[in-house]
């Protein structure tokens, strides 16, 4: 089986909680995020092919790692080698889990099984115009993703609910709180240990578009500031300055 994969991270001790992971970067998105720092991995393409049974022996000659990750890019779009892939790592006795933009609730039940985390990346407050403004998308699929967080809020996998906070975009408490009350409305707050919601640091360096290139990083008050005013358990701050978990 070929996978298109643009770059494998043999370990990372931030992209999975408490786990040394090698991370697997997917190539190909069905987004357009104009503040994205992997725009150059959005199109698939014949460099990037190459036959699971390779991935397969880097993964297992590394002993160094307890868990394996799946980034992208978008990896629901390739579901065949991302289920192959994840039985792999869990017949060896790792911890497997997913970055994704929760657009694809339909492959994500398909995978549920395997996944012992799930990385859901919410954009911005779930209405059509703040999501299409970030996205790139003119119908973005909100209903798809409020669909995703119901899955992954109602399975076994640790969730990790993650923003990038954009100045001018989605930086407000408003912003955040509204997030916050969809999470509320799924049963997020029944998760307990089982869960975490990340506000993360944006990057204008590497970001795709030049209107987001032009943009100041987010300031790590703004981060404490938006951190202290949601009310939910295990709230995480990651800011170039240093993790901080609140």
């Amino acid at each position: 089986m070929i996978a298109y994969i643009a770059e494998i991270i043999p370990i990372s001790f931030s992209d999975y909680p408490k786990e040394p992971c090698c991370v697997i970067f997917f190539s190909g998105c069905n987004f357009d995020c104009g503040y994205c720092q992997n725009w150059k991995i959005k199109k698939q393409s014949e460099e990037h092919a190459i036959d699971i049974e390779k991935i397969k022996e880097i993964i297992s000659k590394n002993n160094l790692i307890t868990a394996c990750k799946i980034s992208g890019g978008e990896p629901l779009l390739q579901l065949e080698a991302l289920l192959e892939i994840g039985n792999f790592v869990k017949s060896l006795g790792l911890k497997f889990g997913i970055d994704t933009n929760g657009s694809m609730p339909n492959a994500l039940k398909k995978a549920i099984s395997l996944l012992d985390l799930i990385s859901i990346d919410i954009k911005a407050p779930l209405k059509m115009e703040r999501y299409a403004k970030i996205t790139g998308l003119s119908n973005p699929p909100l209903s798809s993703i409020i669909e995703s967080l119901k899955i992954a809020i109602q399975s076994n996998a640790y969730l990790d609910v993650r923003i990038v906070v954009i100045p001018g975009f989605n930086d407000s408490i408003e912003d955040v709180k509204s997030i916050v009350k969809v999470l509320k409305e799924l049963g997020y707050e029944n998760r307990s240990s089982k869960s975490s919601f990340t506000l993360m640091e944006f990057v204008p360096e590497n970001a795709h578009r030049e209107e987001f290139r032009k943009l100041s990083n987010t300031s790590l008050k703004n981060l404490m500031d938006l951190a202290s005013s949601i009310e939910l358990s295990n709230v995480k701050i990651y800011h170039r300055a240093f993790p901080i978990t609140l």
